[in-house]
């Protein structure tokens, strides 16, 4: 067997999943290709103490069944941040839409207050030039009433 790399992570990661850093004894990683017959070449981590021990309980995994694990576990994270994205989203949608009908309600509201300042506006205007009218028609009718009685 020979080495070829040699994995050093900070912090250890006692797992079984996906690419293994550490051994589970704590020890840093080692990368060797298989010498054996059925498995010719194909690359396995090993623990860096146990390279020469076969009886102790170190680790031992396949680097191709690693990465498989690895990308299962990435598609497994993938879903679960897609779904919370989606979760994210119906959330934002349902404050937008509440937020829209706040606004158009206020909108709205602050349109009927100036609409009805308006009207009462021109109503007040109506009714300023309806009796300045009134006026007129009484002073034209006694003018009428006037003129009538002397030419009579």
């Amino acid at each position: 067997m020979t080495s070829s790399s040699t994995s050093s992570a900070h912090f250890p990661r006692i797992s079984n999943h996906g690419v293994p850093t550490r051994c589970l004894c704590g020890e840093g990683i080692t990368t060797f290709g298989s010498s054996t017959a059925e498995n010719r070449y194909r690359r396995f981590y090993i623990c860096q103490i146990a390279k020469d021990r076969k009886t102790e309980n170190h680790l031992f995994k396949w680097i191709d069944e690693a990465l498989i694990d690895e990308i299962r576990m990435v598609d497994a994270k993938h879903e679960r941040v897609a779904q919370e994205i989606t979760k994210f989203e119906e959330r934002v949608m349902e404050k937008v839409k509440s937020e829209i009908v706040r606004v158009e309600a206020e909108m709205s509201e602050k349109l009927k207050e100036k609409v009805n300042l308006e009207i009462a506006r021109v109503a007040q205007e109506m009714k300023q030039k309806l009796k300045i009218t009134t006026v007129a028609i009484v002073v034209v009718g006694a003018i009428v009433g006037i003129w009538t009685s002397l030419t009579v």
